[in-house]
């Protein structure tokens, strides 16, 4: 398995994500075919080239397949897909973010605030984002950043950066921001470097960046502002809550009362320290909505069968 685990880390999937509940790469489904096939062709191939059994499924998942068993007929498996499916549609699974998910209920907590500033962007030769709303913020008022080559810190971001035509050049491995910097230092080092960031900063990327070396600076686009308007004051028990920053945990206890039988999951490392004591939140496989989504659906599986 630890070979599987290397190939999925050198493959740096943007637009497929793998779920270990169903054992298949899942595709995001914002986007199309047609930007997701050279990813998929790129999958297909390693897991070819590794011996590994797959099949393509109509949506473009692909689905590992164990040859170590006996292999269960089309009609069983999926029977026991749709029972998982009902299992997991009955969950109690909140995402607090602007994004929507599947298998997730979603409040949204906090609005995020665009703050516009004066850029000169042939200044730079490289932009840091740590955030998709950096992206998004940057290229409300100034569209100059796409020329720039931008260096994003884990998929969404990345996505984000290709969707809206900038010029993407590094994608992180590790996906949290202290580590991102390490990752950005030998990259960066010699280049004139943009780091553009929400008002409220989780990780010393900007100190590491420049205790080593690299000369950065950086620029406030967007902040993340509570939303005082929410209709919903109570969430059930047994819930599933995905806290993808700090923001959505100050948010969170803003608007809702903690309850001993909800479980708390964090999108990383960073955003884990900012909970109150009496919390101890499990961690995502990676920091996306989707992994902190799955994580939810695995424990609950887990519970379930125990």
């Amino acid at each position: 398995m630890s070979n599987f685990t290397k190939i999925i880390n050198k493959l740096n999937l943007l637009y497929y994500e793998y779920n270990v509940n169903v054992h298949a790469f899942v595709p995001d489904g914002a986007y199309t075919p047609a930007q997701r096939y050279d990813e998929l062709m790129k999958l297909t191939y390693e897991l070819s080239k590794n011996k590994f059994d797959y099949h393509v499924q109509n949506d473009k998942s692909v689905v590992l397949l164990d040859t170590r068993k006996e292999k269960k007929g089309f009609i069983t498996k999926n029977i026991e897909s749709f029972k998982m499916k009902m299992k997991i549609n009955n969950m109690n699974i909140y995402t607090l973010g602007d994004k929507k998910a599947a298998h997730a209920k979603n409040i949204q907590i906090y609005k995020i605030h665009f703050i516009e500033n004066e850029i000169d962007f042939s200044q730079y030769d490289a932009v840091v984002f740590t955030s998709k709303n950096g992206v998004l913020a940057i290229d409300s008022f100034n569209k100059n950043w796409r020329d720039v080559p931008s260096y994003a810190i884990a998929a969404q971001t990345a996505k984000t950066i290709k969707k809206l035509g900038g010029n993407l050049k590094f994608v992180g491995v590790t996906k949290h921001g202290d580590q991102f910097a390490n990752e950005l230092v030998e990259e960066l080092r010699g280049k004139r470097v943009l780091y553009l960031r929400g008002k409220k900063v989780v990780s010393n990327l900007m100190e590491i960046l420049r205790t080593s070396g690299v000369a950065c600076e950086d620029v406030v686009v967007y902040e993340n502002r509570c939303n005082d308007a929410l209709k919903i004051k109570e969430l059930p028990e047994n819930s599933y809550i995905v806290f993808s920053s700090p923001s959505t945990i100050e948010c969170f206890f803003k608007n809702f009362e903690w309850k001993k039988s909800f479980t708390a999951i964090s999108i990383g490392h960073t955003t884990a320290k900012f909970f109150p004591e009496y919390i101890t939140p499990v961690i995502a496989d990676t920091t996306s909505i989707e992994s902190c989504i799955n994580k939810a659906i695995e424990l609950e599986l887990s519970a379930n069968k125990q």
